[in-house]
């Protein structure tokens, strides 16, 4: 068994501990921002942790009611004072696997500088970039060791989740968080021959689709298919394919849409011009009606829409490890990437 598909199937059993270990620090998290008084919220990070960080600042501006900004950390490291300014009165999450990779260590420490302060969460105890925050997260549970992030990237963005169902007090959010996690292990199990089926069909490039909360992680969905099977990947707001994109969609074209729970006959449409177009159409969504699309996978409904994350990256994730072994390739080692970068 390849290190990815070990860790792709037990990244549920990771999420419950990330859960348990968020919410046993949830009075630390809470004290730490109300003492701040912090006026917004800049995400940082790196590669799939700078995917992250978009979700991340989506949900915070939805449920916090606060302004809230995703960056790559290089950008901030780089140009810090393009945007020292901006950074008064906020608090930088950075997000990070290792805990080590140069441009966040170095974006975090000019924060510190400035007097803003940072949130770590990291997937290793005792990293360098624990010691440069202010308040300190591990989910060494969550550590990936293949190059390729898959729990790694699921977790650390349960962990944004959560963290901003706390500090919004909004124990529905929470609660559901819960439940998808403890759903997890049948929901893999329920699909798991399919991905297979739908990995060894002819496609050669992978078109990941999502709006709101659901766009960082999907772009993460679309960097898995890159990294993992090494094809030509691309992430796009739904309708927004439409405009540029669609030319490059053909019959050698996977399209992975995450359904939103509004506007269904724009969706349906928008399946419709897809397969029009040739691709091979998976949709993921709470709703049983497949709004025509080829394959269609089903989680659980949830009120807090960020919530459907969870489920829908690893869809991704099992394709694309499936992908890989179709095209023999190993999805442990791919050549030229490093698990992280130090500069």
């Amino acid at each position: 068994m390849y290190l990815t598909e070990k860790e792709i199937f037990s990244q549920y059993d990771a999420l419950k501990k990330t859960y348990g270990y968020m919410m046993e620090n949830a009075d630390a998290i809470r004290d730490f921002w109300k003492a701040g008084g912090f006026t917004s919220i800049y995400y940082a990070g790196c590669g799939s942790g700078y995917c992250l960080c978009r979700s991340a600042a989506e949900s915070a501006r939805l449920r916090l009611g606060k302004p809230a900004f995703a960056m790559a950390a290089g950008d901030l490291m780089l140009n810090f004072p393009h945007y020292e300014r901006s950074l008064k009165g906020s608090v930088l999450v950075a997000s990070s696997r290792s805990g080590s990779t140069s441009e966040v260590l170095k974006a975090a420490e000019l924060a510190r500088r400035a007097g803003v302060p940072c949130i770590a969460i990291s997937a290793v105890k005792d990293s360098p970039l624990g010691k440069e925050a202010a308040l300190n997260l591990e989910i060494p549970w969550a550590f990936d060791e293949s190059v390729c992030q898959t729990r790694t990237v699921s977790n650390l963005y349960a962990a944004n989740l959560i963290m901003i169902g706390i500090l919004a007090d909004d124990s529905v959010l929470l609660d559901e968080i819960k439940s998808a996690i403890d759903d997890g292990p049948a929901y893999m199990e329920k699909y798991r021959d399919a991905f297979k089926k739908f990995a060894a069909r002819d496609w050669d490039k992978a078109v990941v689709l999502a709006d709101s909360e659901l766009t960082g992680i999907a772009d993460e969905g679309a960097v898995a298919f890159k990294e993992i099977p090494q094809i030509v990947s691309n992430y796009y707001h739904l309708l927004d394919v439409r405009h540029g994109p669609m030319v490059m969609i053909d019959g050698k074209t996977l399209v992975i849409v995450a359904l939103s729970p509004f506007g269904r006959e724009y969706q349906a449409d928008l399946i419709t011009d897809l397969k029009g177009k040739g691709a091979f159409v998976i949709s993921v969504g709470s709703d049983e009606d497949m709004y025509g699309a080829d394959a269609h996978i089903t989680h659980q409904e949830y009120k807090n829409y960020g919530v459907a994350g969870i489920p829908f990256i690893f869809v991704v994730q099992a394709v694309s490890y499936y992908k890989a072994l179709d095209r023999g390739v190993n999805p442990d080692a791919p050549q030229g990437l490093s698990p992280w970068i130090k500069l």
